[in-house]
């Protein structure tokens, strides 16, 4: 048997790793193959209904602040059982209300299944949240270090990873039969979940399936005519039949839906796909990019840098175009998104006071802070998705290249001490305190250095 992936070095830190052995397995029988599902695999850290709660509670507060585009981040759909030919069928409300989403008050899940179901007159419903490694903390260490294993046995996905949650008492999934353009991971979070899967050449000779033989990579859904038409689709699928701890998994050529369950049912799926990064599809410029990296390209601490593949294409892109703004654009795009771990948007920030002088701070070697210079002569410092960019002379870059590797190698830094040294025989001018206090503020809200107690003296 191989031997295990490396802990993190952070005690406490939720995690998912998996021995390599068992990646190893999966991706010679699994991997673009075939559904599986996978009994209690997790021995602890496996997502929890309080989590995904707080996530929804997270998301619901932001998207009532403005900050989220709803339909984009929230969906949220009504079962109606009286629909045409003896199917049901779901409307989606828009624009969603503080009534329809988790609230503070609700307290926890159960409080707020009981609200909706109140409020709905006892009609089922469903509620689903994209990009929820961008609302709670726990759930985007959870994603980032399952991937690890998959990322080294498969590579590294460069179409993103992203976690969407799916909360409710509805029966079938809302959008019907689909199949994505993501291979999924299906964590059952909370209650039963039956998964029908189809392999693409089953339904690709439907009326309303495109007669394009790229549609097996490209989303797509099916339209049931009558009762008689499913119950002919559903003894014809493979049924995945999970419960709370289980893990799921399909290729993104399967054709898919959930069906019905008793009472709450909670799950959260991780897509990863290999397409093009949403960031590269906008704006002037578009490109011809990897459909993926060795897992040794990701960010690794002092020295790194782009891989090749990325700076080549990106260099070929401004000179056909001799626009040096958009090389350092998308240069600074390609960096945050290695450093989130190639995940969609980035994950919550820590509300935390101002570091003192005397306080100690660590960082996680595993997820290093890097700093990597930009087309234009700036210098750009990123961790977890983050950035600040600066324009430093070469005595001060090497200077924020000497911190990053102190905070890299995962010690306890004393502020005082790493300020003391930084500025040591450095002129007022060249860099200032404030400016230096507020980078180390950033790495704080930023969770790429966290408050520690210092180390204990052995004398």
């Amino acid at each position: 048997m191989l031997a295990p992936l490396p802990a993190p070095q952070t005690p406490g830190e939720p995690s998912l790793l998996l021995p390599r052995s068992f990646w190893k397995d999966f991706a010679r029988k699994h991997w673009d193959r075939e559904p599986v599902l996978y009994r209690g695999l997790f021995a602890a850290h496996f997502p929890t209904l309080d989590e995904i709660f707080a996530a929804l509670v997270e998301a619901s507060e932001r998207c009532n602040r403005g900050e989220y585009p709803p339909l984009r981040i929230l969906r949220f759909f009504i079962e109606h059982e009286d629909g045409p030919n003896g199917l049901p069928y779901y409307s989606m409300v828009f624009p969603l209300s503080p009534q329809h989403l988790p609230l503070p008050e609700d307290v926890n899940a159960e409080g707020y299944l009981a609200r909706i179901t109140k409020w709905l007159g006892g009609k089922r419903f469903g509620i689903t949240l994209n990009s929820t490694q961008c609302f709670h903390w726990g759930h985007w260490l959870q994603m980032q270090s399952f991937l690890t294993g998959f990322r080294e046995q498969v590579g590294v996905p460069l179409g993103g990873g992203d976690s969407a949650v799916f909360f409710g008492n509805y029966r079938y999934t809302p959008f019907g039969i689909h199949k994505d353009d993501l291979h999924v991971f299906y964590f059952v979070v909370e209650g039963r979940k039956t998964i029908s899967l189809w392999p693409f050449d089953a339904l690709s000779q439907r009326a309303e399936v495109p007669k394009d033989p790229d549609f097996i990579h490209r989303p797509g859904g099916i339209v049931l005519k009558d009762k008689a038409e499913e119950e002919k689709l559903l003894s014809q699928a493979t049924l995945l039949r999970g419960q709370r701890g289980d893990l799921m998994y399909w290729p993104a050529s399967y054709w898919h839906r959930a069906e019905p369950s008793e009472g709450l049912a909670v799950s959260a799926s991780l897509g990863v796909s290999f397409r093009s990064p949403f960031f590269t599809q906008m704006g002037p410029v578009g490109g011809q990019w990897p459909e993926r990296l060795r897992h040794t390209e990701l960010p690794r601490g002092p020295g790194w840098r782009l891989p090749a593949s990325l700076r080549k294409s990106l260099q070929q892109q401004a000179q056909r175009r001799n626009v040096l703004a958009v090389e350092r654009e998308r240069t600074a795009e390609w960096v945050r998104f290695l450093t989130g771990g190639t995940m969609e948007g980035t994950p919550p920030v820590a509300h935390e006071a101002p570091l003192s002088a005397k306080e100690w701070i660590r960082a996680e070697p595993s997820r290093p802070i890097v700093g990597v210079p930009l087309p234009g002569g700036q210098w750009m410092v990123s961790a977890h998705g983050h950035s600040t960019v600066l324009s430093p002379s070469p005595t001060v870059r090497r200077r924020l290249e000497r911190l990053l590797a102190a905070l890299d190698s995962g010690k306890p830094q004393s502020v005082e001490a790493l300020e003391d040294a930084f500025f040591s025989r450095l002129t007022a001018r060249a860099f200032s305190r404030k400016a230096f206090r507020a980078l180390l503020d950033d790495l704080v809200r930023w969770r790429a250095v966290r408050r520690c107690e210092p180390p204990v003296s052995r004398r």
